[in-house]
């Protein structure tokens, strides 16, 4: 895949689609109108740092986001999916919501330190990482104990899927 670039930055820094952005691309095929609102808020984002993790806001509903916050009396399952490396835990009896608010992972090349690529984008809202990732993990279990992706909404590996707690 060629990169295909998705807009400029308010300090005029190229924003690209690359192969490094397959969690990007899985998010855009399940959210029609994801693509659209990250190329909107690129323009209103000053890059500087090697990695920006970031929620926007936008004006309309963007689509539904599967996290969602989970009780004792919810049925949780546990599998990997496609392209990650570690477990998510997701929730069997809930439906997603709709939102407006999207997540939005920029990261610096490292071939070439003076353009970008979208790493991942997501709809919902910024959240630590499961454990195991890097995006605050000193939150991730505590956080991760208490949320989970609807079941349904994202696709596992089939032979990965269990009720026993993987962390």
């Amino acid at each position: 895949m060629e990169p295909l670039l998705l807009g400029l930055t308010k300090n005029n820094i190229s924003v690209f689609l690359t192969e490094k952005s397959s969690h990007a691309k899985t998010h855009f095929a399940h959210h029609p109108r994801l693509e659209a609102a990250v190329k909107n808020a690129i323009p209103n984002i000053t890059l500087h740092a090697e990695m920006v993790r970031m929620q926007v806001d936008t004006t309309d509903i963007v689509g539904t986001s599967d996290l969602i916050e989970t009780t004792s009396d919810d049925e949780i399952v546990y599998a990997m999916r496609v392209a990650r490396t570690s477990y998510s835990r997701f929730v069997k009896n809930k439906k997603p919501v709709e939102t407006n608010s999207i997540v939005i992972d920029i990261r610096r090349d490292r071939n070439n330190p003076t353009t970008y690529f979208l790493y991942t984008a997501y709809v919902g809202h910024l959240v630590p990482s499961f454990p195991g990732g890097e995006y605050q993990p000193e939150q991730s279990i505590k956080f991760w104990s208490n949320h989970a992706l609807v079941w349904g909404t994202q696709e596992v590996l089939p032979e990965t899927i269990t009720t026993l707690y993987p962390w």
